[in-house]
């Protein structure tokens, strides 16, 4: 019985003393903050009104008090106060939470934006004195944008085989969302955007991320020509990152990120093939059949030779012994082209050599080398391959070099047939040999290997002849590379040309005839002296000494555009005239200038 008591008594010790300890417990650890606590998300101060502060919401558990929230960062240290002595109210008796939101931001006590890294709410309750840090909901601030990058597509050409879509690989966008965004390059202004399509949130596979574009836009075929594939995400901050780092694209900044259009184009050959021969015309037909026909300049009636292939290699025979210009045309499907093919004489020589500017041709073709979305072109700076197909078939300035060929043909005029390309190759006939030289079209960049050629050519008694505007004022180095035969280095547009004459700004809208102003070569003998229906025309300003102007004609005395001078022992005609070769076909002035211009350059 004695036990009993002696158990009671020591029970109630060993309660008192647990109450006691769950007490002390209870003053210390008990919450006072709702367990449901509303946790920031991350943020950024970019000034872009999206997710520019991060906030805090929590109501008081068990007694009111006046609230200080403090903002803190990993290292404990306060960066900010963004309230002080708040009055917050305990629920009511019916329970309701009386709840307050708080914010921050970003910006530490003497107004600098806070560095980039986590931070948390300290909350101080004056009247329990008590402190609670929720780092349990730290902050994220975070201005720094994602780090886009495409870093690849394959294929990078469309149609691929198969209909396989283009796969668009990228990094930096943590799983994020955002948008594939499409650029058409190449029109001739900024890249315009054609396209859109959503990224989802997505895990990265080993390489990074992908998105597919299919060739389509808005759910029809995308036009033959060069793309450029940009990123947008926008990061759990709400901070925005594009690939490139600008946008619309600028050239240079998209390394990889390319797609071209082609569903037909074809690469002639750069030098003359000898009459009679095969020529190789390389063929992109996305896997089609095509059709193809071969015609001589100025005969477009009269096919020469025709038929259909599926090989990426069309061989295609020229007529024998006479040097021409042939137009080679091919369909596959809806799509057609024409492309440019020269020939040169297979035996014999004629005094005068024809030369056509290839380096132009592709100097301002379009195609996208290098993969990053824009066309390479000379224009844009280069360097360009050369061997590449002529993705608009035709180049701009064919039409007048085809009718100065075919009125050469119909007229009987001789001449042996080249290119600037061949020239500076040294493939094909050469300066050497031929006593005059006509550049059959605007030369908008020479060969610079061939520049002091050529004026050795003059000065030792050669003649040339340049027909049009823009001509012999930009070189570029052709040269043998890893990447095949490239145009390097285009030079900027000089004030004199490589043969000493110094053209003025092309005029338009002319009205005026142009009128023989002095003739002391005879180049004007046979023509009435007046040359009416140019509408634009480049004056030759000066030539530069020692070279001294022999004939000239033009609208003034101060604006001669049909330039002769004698420079060395030879002699240079300027034509720059850039409808002189087109007039031909109806002209009668125009014609006597060449018939004359023809003895003058095979003396």
């Amino acid at each position: 019985m004695k036990r009993l008591p002696i158990a009671a008594f020591g029970a109630l010790v060993m309660a008192t003393i647990a109450a006691f300890f769950i007490t002390q417990h209870l003053k210390s650890s008990t919450p006072v903050i709702g367990p449901n606590v509303h946790p920031p998300a991350p943020f950024s101060d970019d000034g872009d009104g999206c997710r520019g502060r991060a906030y805090i919401n929590f109501y008081l558990l068990h007694r009111s008090d006046r609230v200080t929230v403090f903002v803190v960062d990993s290292e404990g240290n306060v960066v900010q106060t963004v309230a002080s002595g708040v009055k917050m109210h305990k629920p009511t008796a019916r329970n309701d939470r009386v709840r307050r939101t708080f914010s921050w931001s970003g910006r530490e006590s003497d107004g600098d934006l806070a560095p980039d890294g986590d931070y948390y709410f300290r909350v101080a309750l004056a009247q329990q004195g008590r402190i609670v840090n929720l780092t349990q909901y730290p902050i994220l601030v975070d201005n720094v944008a994602p780090h886009l990058a495409v870093t690849r597509v394959s294929p990078s050409q469309l149609p691929a085989p198969g209909g396989q879509p283009a796969l668009i690989h990228f990094t930096g966008s943590k799983g994020r969302g955002g948008y594939l965004i499409i650029y058409r390059t190449g029109l001739g202004g900024p890249p315009e955007v054609v396209d859109a399509r959503r990224i989802p949130f997505s895990k990265p596979n080993g390489q990074g991320y992908t998105k597919t574009w299919n060739g389509l836009i808005h759910g029809r075929p995308a036009p033959a020509g060069t793309y450029v594939m940009a990123l947008k995400v926008t990061d759990r901050a709400c901070v925005t990152g594009t690939f490139p780092s600008y946008l619309p694209p600028q050239q240079g900044t998209t390394p990889h990120a390319g797609v071209s259009v082609t569903y037909l184009a074809a690469e002639p050959p750069l030098n003359p093939v000898a009459a009679g021969s095969v020529a190789v015309v390389g063929v992109d037909s996305a896997q089609r059949r095509y059709r193809w026909a071969l015609r001589r300049v100025g005969a477009p009636g009269k096919v020469i030779e025709h038929g259909s292939s599926k090989t990426p290699g069309l061989r295609v025979r020229v007529p024998k012994r006479s040097p021409g210009l042939y137009e080679l045309a091919i369909r596959a499907g809806g799509n057609r082209t024409v492309v440019p093919v020269v020939a040169r004489a297979s035996s014999g020589r004629s005094h005068i050599l024809v030369v056509l500017p290839a380096l132009t041709w592709q100097g301002e073709n379009a195609v996208d080398d290098n993969g990053d979305g824009f066309p390479d072109t000379l224009t844009a700076g280069g360097p360009i391959v050369l061997q590449r197909p002529l993705v608009d078939g035709l180049p701009a300035g064919f039409p007048g070099e085809a009718a100065f060929i075919a009125y050469l043909n119909r007229t009987g005029m001789p001449y042996d047939l080249t290119t600037d390309v061949a020239l500076a190759d040294g493939a094909g006939p050469a300066l050497a040999g031929h006593s005059g030289v006509v550049f059959a079209g605007p030369e908008a960049w020479l060969p610079a290997q061939l520049a002091p050629a050529l004026q050795r050519y003059v000065e030792q008694g050669g003649r040339v002849t340049v027909l049009g505007a823009g001509s012999l004022q930009r070189t570029a180095t052709v040269k043998q590379t890893p990447a095949g035969l490239q145009a390097l280095d285009p030079s900027a547009l000089a004030a004199t040309d490589v043969l000493d004459a110094r053209p003025g700004p092309l005029l338009s809208h002319n009205g005026e005839a142009l009128v023989v102003i002095h003739d002391g070569l005879g180049l004007f003998n046979g023509t009435s002296g007046t040359f009416a229906g140019f509408g634009s025309f480049e004056p030759i300003v000066a030539v530069a000494a020692p070279a001294r102007i022999v004939a000239e004609a033009g609208t003034t005395d101060q604006t001669p555009s049909i330039v002769a001078y004698r420079l060395g022992s030879g002699i240079v005609v300027d034509i720059a005239l850039p409808a002189f070769t087109v007039s031909l076909a109806h002209d009668v002035d125009t014609q006597e200038l060449l018939r004359r211009l023809w003895t003058i350059l095979s003396q």
